[in-house]
């Protein structure tokens, strides 16, 4: 089989992976002067604005992040292949890397921002990071934006960076690579690939555990940290934000009372809900109470059996003022009375992890 040598293919397209990592750092730059800009809002109006914490990080950051310092690492191993300076894209790994933390980590607030509040010193330190990592980006742009449009600062003209790296036959040539197996031969190979992948590590220490840091920085973010933090589960006193309203299920109670048969009971739910757009009313079908073995939504007709416990919702407006208490009443198969149950709001797949209590 013939391969051919990759730089000379890198060395033509020099000038338009730079731009395509500028057109990259771009994206997360913007994205970090939208975080700055929240904080500087935040601070602002004194925390009177609407908090949706999906707003500020995507798997497009993710996604952005892994590229740039992909193409960081081809063209560093271009730049030492050539024998030319590259500690430009070791610095840009480290300030991806830098700056992915400090996207995480300031998100993980706004989250708290939404169920919690902090005081004017921790928001200012919020909003000096914020700060910090869109400057961070924005300066790590103009290098990348200079080569991409081959400016030479020295003699302030524009040059083709093609020429200083010298393109040559070599660049392009073809490998030839056998693809029949001998075992004894494969054997030798293997262990003349380890012997040399040894040596080859260790003159290379540094970089390669950069790569291995950045494979595993990113199976560590992108599984857990949506899982756990992105898309995690609330619990019972937390708030569920949506763009329309913020809710939180306070209790929550198994009843017997009044039931139709021995096969059925009721659940309540006790909630407190505030709008955040002026009239506007909730689609009770939207709220999914899921049990081991089935599905179910809210029933009107059973309120009047717990009048004593809340006020049910029906067709309210909603307050955009204050938070106002209803109940909400679910009719239950008996066989799911030992249920891990979990009230599913599907106008943003959002869960909240019940710990209903029996009552009467």
């Amino acid at each position: 089989m013939i391969l051919r040598r990759p730089y000379a293919f890198l060395i033509k397209h020099f000038r338009f992976i730079h731009l395509l990592l500028f057109g990259l750092l771009v994206y997360v730059t913007v994205k970090a002067n939208d975080m700055l800009s929240f904080f500087k809002e935040y601070i602002d109006v004194n925390g009177n604005i609407e908090i949706i914490s999906s707003n500020y990080i995507s798997y497009m950051i993710f996604v952005s992040f892994f590229l740039i310092i992909a193409f960081s690492l081809i063209i560093y191993y271009l730049m030492r292949y050539k024998d030319k300076p590259r500690f430009l894209y070791i610095f840009i790994i480290i300030i991806c890397i830098l700056s992915l933390g400090l996207f995480i980590f300031l998100y993980i607030n706004i989250r708290e921002l939404e169920i919690s509040s902090m005081s004017g010193r921790e928001l200012r330190l919020l909003r000096d990071i914020s700060r910090f990592n869109y400057w961070l980006l924005f300066l790590v742009c103009i290098p990348i934006l200079i080569r991409g449009l081959g400016f030479d600062i020295k003699k302030f003209n524009f040059r083709k960076d093609i020429a200083d790296l010298k393109l040559e036959d070599k660049d392009s040539e073809e490998v030839e690579v056998n693809a029949s197996i001998d075992s004894d031969s494969a054997k030798r190979s293997l262990r003349k690939f380890l012997r040399e992948f040894k040596y080859y590590y260790i003159e290379n220490k540094f970089i390669i555990n950069i790569i291995l840091i950045i494979v595993v920085i990113i199976l560590i973010l992108i599984f857990p940290f949506n899982k756990y933090v992105i898309n995690r589960d609330l619990n019972e006193g937390e708030i569920l934000s949506s763009s329309y309203f913020d809710i939180s299920v306070d209790d929550s109670y198994i009843s017997y009372r009044n039931r139709i048969s021995k096969n059925n009971f009721y659940l309540i739910l006790k909630f407190n809900i505030r709008g955040k757009v002026d009239k506007y009313g909730l689609d009770l079908d939207e709220f999914v109470l899921v049990g081991d073995n089935n599905k179910y939504i809210p029933s009107l007709k059973y309120y009047y059996y717990f009048s004593d416990v809340g006020n049910g919702y029906r067709n309210n407006i909603l307050n955009t003022d204050d938070y106002d208490e209803y109940i909400l009443i679910y009719n239950v198969d008996i066989n799911d009375k030992n249920s891990d149950f979990i009230l599913n709001y599907i106008g943003n797949d959002k869960n909240i992890k019940l710990s209903p209590e029996v009552m009467d």
